[in-house]
């Protein structure tokens, strides 16, 4: 009798089919086109003017309020010095001031009491014209009666008559004694006020020995030291300009071409986001890159200072045919991810490569194609399916 052999039966389940309702599904189109695609860079923070502070003239270092890696407010005393000369000079010029001020008040003195001498004699002659004119007046009618003579009359007229004289000569020795002690007072007030400008260059001089910073910033270094002396001239520290610093970003050698003076850049430091503009693009390419300077165009956040690292984004010239979709959740910029290709009426798990963030829309490097529609918005549930269907 014939053995019978038993085959085992293995059933073999169909895969799930996993459906995606049509109305329920969103999607983003691969656009092809120009697109203004930032270009990355990383650099540091550098003073844009560094101020020297020199010895505004010879003396000796008598103090040193500062040293390197200190912070300076604009119109701080960084150092003091000496000299004796200019300290003789201010005296000298004080004293000046002095005895011109004391010339002055003795002018215009004089220049009263001349005044009032004057006033004084103009009077006297008046009051002589008043009397001798009442007295030549009483003796008209004794002359009309016969009983002084004519010629008596005349001399009475011709003492009022030279009276007047006098009094006209005394009024132009007035105005002229009046000139003459305004022309005194003049000259006494030019001399004053030459002695004080005098002494207001020679009391500059005297504080300028405290020199002082002209910007905020860090002190980078000092040259001298307590007890040295010093010539007019001669560099005493270098500060750098906190208030005005500049960002130094490298872009690939690849990407400068793109960029150009006065393209906006975005500046990220300090975990704030800071406006600028493209301000120099070195000619020159070091180690495969270019530097760009990028001024801020708004204050920076509180703290940074000069050599303080950065990121930042160029925006440059237009990328031509470039690749591009509007950006949506699951999708980051400079990453690979995998999303679902529409194709008919089924979706199928696609990877793509995504570059750079250009306002609402993200570049794509590698994996779709002008048209491509990739669905968005799904539930994460369904990432490991590779195939799903749409149903209507």
């Amino acid at each position: 009798m014939a053995g019978i052999v038993a085959v085992p039966f293995v059933w073999k389940r169909a895969p799930e089919t996993v459906s995606v309702l049509r109305r329920n599904l969103a999607t983003i189109l691969v656009q092809k086109g120009d697109l203004v695609v930032p270009v990355s860079a990383s650099g540091i923070f550098v003073e844009k003017a560094k101020k020297l502070l020199a010895s505004p003239s010879s003396g000796t270092v008598e103090e040193i309020l500062v040293a390197p890696g200190a912070l300076v407010k604009k119109g701080d005393v960084v150092f003091r010095l000496s000299n004796s000369r200019l300290d003789e000079q201010a005296q000298a010029a004080r004293v000046a001031v002095e005895k011109a001020s004391l010339d002055l008040k003795e002018a215009v003195l004089s220049g009263r009491i001349d005044a009032m001498a004057q006033s004084s004699r103009q009077k006297e002659l008046e009051r002589e014209l008043a009397i001798e004119s009442r007295e030549r007046d009483a003796l008209r009618p004794l002359m009309e009666r016969g009983i002084i003579s004519k010629l008596d009359m005349a001399r009475a007229d011709a003492k009022v008559a030279g009276l007047r004289s006098q009094i006209a000569e005394q009024a132009d020795r007035a105005t002229l004694a009046d000139d003459l002690g305004a022309s005194r007072i003049a000259i006494k007030e030019e001399a004053l006020k030459q002695a004080k400008d005098n002494l207001a260059m020679a009391q500059d001089k005297v504080d300028e020995l405290k020199v002082r910073s002209s910007v905020d910033g860090p002190v980078q270094d000092v040259f001298v030291e307590l007890g040295q002396s010093v010539a007019p001239g001669e560099k005493l520290a270098l500060v750098s300009s906190s208030n005005d610093l500049i960002a130094e970003l490298k872009i690939p050698q690849n990407k400068a071409a793109s960029i150009a003076h006065g393209d906006a850049a975005t500046l990220y430091v300090l975990g704030r986001a800071v406006h600028g503009t493209v301000v120099r693009i070195d000619p020159k390419v070091r180690d495969d890159s270019v530097q760009v300077d990028v001024a801020p165009g708004e204050p920076l956040p509180f703290g940074v200072r000069a050599a303080q690292s950065l990121t930042g984004d160029i925006e440059g010239a237009p990328t031509s045919e470039a690749l591009y979709v509007e950006r949506s959740d699951g999708i980051v910029p400079f990453k690979e991810s995998d999303l679902y290709l529409l194709s008919g009426n089924e979706l199928h798990r696609h990877r793509v490569q995504f570059g750079a963030l250009a306002g609402k829309y993200v570049e794509i490097r590698s994996g779709a194609r002008p048209g491509d529609r990739f669905a968005v918005g799904l539930d994460h549930s369904l990432d490991d399916k590779a195939t799903l269907v749409v149903a209507d």
